[in-house]
C-alpha cells in the first residue's frame, strides 16, 4: 500500500534569534557617507562584543534620535554608542 502523505512535505518554521533581528533593523536603517547601505558582516562584527539587552537599548537610542535629529544625527549617535572601551 502506498503511503498517502508521501507528497506532502514538511516545513519547519524559519527561526531567527533575536540578535539576527536586530542586527537586520540596523542593516535598513544605517547608511553609509554614500547613502549606501551597510553590508551585514561589517555591522555583525562591530555588534559582537554587544549583549542583546545592550541592542535593545541601543535601537531605543537610534528610534529617538531618528526621530529627533534624522538619519544623519542617529547614524553618528550609533556609532558613538557601540565603541569598544
Amino acid at each position: 500500500m502506498l503511503n498517502a502523505f508521501a507528497n506532502y512535505k514538511i516545513e519547519k518554521p524559519k527561526v531567527i534569534s533575536e540578535r539576527a533581528e536586530l542586527l537586520s533593523y540596523f542593516v535598513e536603517n544605517l547608511r553609509n557617507k554614500d547613502g549606501k547601505k551597510f553590508q551585514p558582516r561589517v555591522i555583525a562584527i562591530k555588534l559582537s562584543h554587544i549583549p542583546t539587552k545592550d541592542l535593545y537599548y541601543i535601537v531605543s537610542i537610534f528610534k529617538d534620535t531618528l526621530g529627533r535629529k534624522g538619519l544623519d544625527g542617529a547614524s553618528k549617535e550609533f556609532w558613538w554608542s557601540i565603541k569598544a572601551k
